[in-house]
């Protein structure tokens, strides 16, 4: 009994024991499956967190594809739009360079290799200043990229001229930009060269055309009388003295005549070379017309004028002048007279001054030619042709006739008479050699004498004389030479 009673507690405890075993394992169970509704809910957090991620990735895959394909679009672009540049810079006949910040070259132009000689390996990646062996060192060049570009951003047509080593001479024409790129915050230049060198000698040679005869070289007509004016203008102010000397050849017509113009257009070349090989470089020599010229010396005397003469006459003397024109091209033998007047003394402007040296000129003309007057007088007198002939119509209206012309200035004549004239103011009527018509001048009567043969002597004086009188007087004069 006692056993079965033992056996019965036991059994009791056993099952006291399981029961809270079982209860145990229930509250287990109940954490079991909290746990695992816990690690359901995680797993469907995280398959939202991988799914949230993954959607993403997908979307920044999307747009860094996106970004790419748009950067390799825009350097397509970019180099397609350089490929057009350059393209259209190695089309136009201009020399361009483009500089980076620190003026190295990026590139260049064909056009710009061909002009000035060099290759594209020697010149990219150089400083403009190095390139030529340093021949683009120019002081204006770095002026202009170092001062004037900076602070304007460009600048528009700067003459700049060099002497290059292998190609000489060249005047250019510069034009500068800079260009900021916004992509990579760069700074380039776009530098323009135009070479306008054969447009400057062009101009040069229209100018020399302009104010020099074409066949001597000498300054012309035109040039020659606004340069003496501006002479007489200096000398005025200054109080200084110049001497003009008028020089004409000798017999130069017989020689046309004889041989023909081109055999003379020769002889004037050569002579001009001598008068310009004789005279100093601030003299001017100028070809008055046909074969006189026109020496301006400055700042000097009638003394020093026939020296300089004297040295062109030596010169002519020793110079062999020929012609391919010429039979056997044989040396041709010449003279020249010459006249020389000095300002302000023998004149008090330009027409005056030409009057007198032209008048000087004559005077070595009449006088047997192959020699110079120097006029000492203010009014210089010269004989007219002997055929020359003079009326004057007195107050009764009577002709006196049988009047010769002793002499004439630019301010009066001596009149030859056989009979004596009353009347104290004049009206002569002069008759060229040569024809034409005559033409009248108003006189006064200053001196009266008697001369040789039985002729009166009548010294009289210009009354307000018109330029188109002087003119006819001053041809009718020339005939006499």
């Amino acid at each position: 009994m006692k056993r079965k009673e033992t056996t019965k507690k036991q059994l009791i405890k056993v099952i006291d024991s399981l029961q809270k075993q079982v209860k145990k394992l229930g509250k287990l169970g109940f954490r079991l499956k909290h746990k695992e509704e816990e690690l359901m809910e995680f797993d469907k957090t995280l398959d939202d967190r991988v799914n949230t991620r993954t959607s993403a990735e997908r979307i920044v895959h999307r747009q860094l594809h996106k970004e790419i394909e748009q950067r390799k679009q825009s350097e397509r672009v970019i180099r397609d739009t350089l490929e057009y540049a350059n393209s259209i810079i190695n089309t136009v006949r201009e020399s361009l360079i483009v500089l980076d910040a620190d003026l190295k070259v990026i590139s260049a132009s064909r056009f710009f290799y061909r002009v000035f000689k060099v290759k594209p390996e020697e010149t990219e990646g150089q400083n403009i200043y190095d390139l030529g062996n340093r021949q683009w060192d120019i002081p204006k060049l770095r002026e202009l990229l170092e001062c004037v570009l900076p602070n304007a951003t460009s600048f528009d047509d700067y003459e700049v001229e060099h002497d290059f080593l292998g190609i000489g001479k060249r005047i250019m024409l510069l034009n500068a930009r800079e260009i900021y790129q916004k992509a990579n915050s760069t700074k380039l230049i776009l530098l323009a060269i135009e070479d306008i060198t054969a447009h400057k000698e062009a101009e040069e040679k229209l100018r020399t055309l302009a104010s020099h005869d074409e066949l001597t070289g000498c300054v012309n007509f035109r040039t020659i009388m606004e340069l003496l004016e501006s002479e007489i203008a200096r000398s005025k102010r200054h109080q200084k003295t110049f001497s003009i000397i008028m020089i004409d050849i000798d017999h130069l017509k017989r020689i046309n005549d004889k041989h023909g113009h081109l055999a003379g257009n020769d002889i004037l070349i050569a002579f001009a070379n001598i008068i310009k090989n004789c005279v100093r470089s601030i003299d001017i020599v100028g070809r008055y017309g046909g074969d006189e010229f026109i020496v301006v010396l400055p700042e000097t005397d009638s003394q020093h004028a026939l020296v300089v003469l004297e040295r062109i006459r030596n010169d002519f003397n020793r110079t062999k002048i020929t012609s391919p024109h010429v039979e056997n091209a044989r040396e041709i033998t010449l003279e020249f007279s010459a006249g020389v007047a000095i300002f302000p003394h023998n004149a008090k402007d330009i027409k005056e001054l030409i009057w007198v040296v032209d008048s000087a000129l004559l005077q070595a003309k009449q006088k047997g030619k192959n020699q110079a007057v120097l006029e000492r007088r203010g009014s210089i007198r010269l004989n007219p042709m002997p055929s020359t002939r003079i009326e004057i119509v007195d107050s009764s209206s009577k002709n006196v006739k049988n009047l010769k012309i002793g002499n004439i200035s630019k301010e009066g004549m001596l009149l030859l008479s056989t009979q004596d004239i009353l009347d104290e103011e004049l009206l002569c009527r002069m008759h060229c050699p040569k024809g034409g018509s005559p033409f009248e001048l108003t006189c006064k009567v200053r001196y009266k004498g008697n001369g040789k043969n039985n002729l009166y002597r009548i010294g009289v004086y210009f009354l307000e004389m018109p330029e188109s009188i002087k003119e006819k007087l001053l041809n009718c004069i020339k005939e006499a030479s």
